[in-house]
C-alpha cells in the first residue's frame, strides 16, 4: 500500500475513533437523534457538516459522539453537588439530566446514589453567529421544536403561542441558542414554573406549564440543550408546554423560526 494512502486510511481511522453512528429513521428529528445518542443537536451537527435539520433523509448514517473517559457512572460521595461533578467530568447540566430523569436538581444528592455519566460531546469553537431576524418576507430562520408533542392549540388571536401536548417529565429543549433571563414558578398569571430565554437581536422564547426548570437564571444555553420537563402547573388542563415567541416585545407565530 503506497505511503500515502496508508496515511490518509490512518488519519480516517483516528478522526473516527471516539464517534459511533446512528442511522436515520422515517419520522427521526435531529433533537430526537440527539436525545437517542445521548448527546446533543449541537454536536451531531458538529460531526456531521452539511446535515440539514429539516431535510433529514431516512437511512443517512450520522456519526455521534463515542464514548469517553467520563461515560459510564458515578457513585456520590459525601460533599457532591451536581453543578460540581458537571464541571468535574466535563458533561453539561443539561445533559447529565437528561440521563437522570429521577434526579430533581432542587434535592441535594443523597451519599451512595449513583448517577449516570453520558457521554461529553465534541465542543468545537466557532466564531459567533449574528442575532437572528423575523421577517415578513416568510424568510425561515434554522430552530428546533421544544418537544415532540402534539398540537393541541394553534398559535391564534387569544393565543399567540403553541400548545405542545407531551406526557409529563418529557424533555423540553431551547429552540435557539441564548441567555436565560427568567427561570421561576408564576403564579401570577398562571403559567406555572416558565423559562424565557433571549436569543439576541429582540428574540425571546418562553416555554410554560413546566413540572421542573432545569435550566438556572443567568445561564447560557445552546440550541436543542435540555432547559426543563412537561409538566402541568399553574392555569392548565393536561400536561404541555405553551411555548411562546416575542420579537422586540411583540407576538410572532413560532412556525416563522421553521
Amino acid at each position: 500500500m503506497p505511503i500515502r494512502t496508508l496515511a490518509t486510511v490512518l488519519l480516517t481511522t483516528i478522526a473516527f475513533a471516539g464517534a459511533a453512528t446512528l442511522q436515520v429513521r422515517p419520522g427521526d428529528t435531529l433533537s430526537g437523534l440527539a436525545s437517542r445518542s445521548g448527546t446533543t443537536s449541537q454536536a451531531l451537527l458538529q460531526l456531521n457538516p452539511g446535515l440539514n435539520p429539516r431535510l433529514l433523509q431516512v437511512g443517512t448514517v450520522l456519526q455521534v459522539p463515542g464514548p469517553s473517559a467520563a461515560s459510564g457512572s458515578v457513585v456520590v460521595k459525601r460533599g457532591d453537588t451536581l453543578s460540581g461533578l458537571s464541571r468535574q467530568y466535563k458533561i453539561g447540566m443539561s445533559a447529565l439530566l437528561a440521563a437522570n430523569p429521577r434526579v430533581d436538581p432542587r434535592r441535594a444528592l443523597q451519599v451512595g446514589q449513583k448517577l449516570t455519566l453520558p457521554p461529553a460531546p465534541v465542543l468545537i469553537r466557532r466564531s459567533a453567529s449574528p442575532a437572528p431576524r423575523i421577517q415578513a418576507t416568510g424568510i425561515r430562520v434554522t430552530a428546533v421544536m421544544p418537544v415532540q408533542g402534539r398540537l393541541t392549540t394553534p398559535y391564534r388571536t387569544g393565543h399567540e403561542g403553541l400548545d405542545l401536548a407531551a406526557p409529563t417529565g418529557t424533555l423540553i429543549r431551547a429552540a435557539r441558542a441564548g441567555v436565560v433571563t427568567e427561570s421561576r414558578f408564576d403564579g401570577r398569571t398562571g403559567w406555572g414554573w416558565t423559562i424565557v430565554i433571549d436569543h439576541g437581536g429582540g428574540l425571546k422564547t418562553s416555554y410554560s406549564h413546566n413540572s421542573a426548570n432545569l435550566a438556572r437564571l443567568g445561564a447560557q444555553v445552546q440550541m436543542g440543550d435540555v432547559i426543563a420537563r412537561v409538566g402541568s402547573t399553574g392555569n392548565s388542563t393536561g400536561p404541555h408546554v405553551d411555548y411562546r415567541i416575542t420579537q422586540n416585545g411583540q407576538p410572532v407565530n413560532p412556525a416563522a423560526l421553521y
